[in-house]
């Protein structure tokens, strides 16, 4: 036979074991997911700041191969 807990049975004996009330429960889920939406927001930053940095970098590239051929020309 297999016995499986239901997760709401499993939640209610852990709370009763480790003494967490339901309102701190609700607390530290609620707490988590807004750091989830945080991390992802984080994410988005520095996939949006890769691609500045990418475009800068080529930008520098190119001032400096203009630059170059422009003092090579000019001897």
């Amino acid at each position: 036979m297999n016995k499986t807990k239901s997760p709401s049975k499993s939640f209610h004996q852990k709370c009763s074991k480790e003494h967490i009330s339901k309102s701190q429960f609700d607390l530290l889920i609620f707490e988590i997911r807004n750091l989830r939406k945080d991390v992802e927001e984080l994410k988005g930053f520095m996939n949006r700041s890769k691609g500045t940095m990418t475009v800068l970098v080529f930008l520098a590239g190119l001032l400096t191969a203009i630059v170059s051929a422009w003092e090579y020309v000019k001897r």
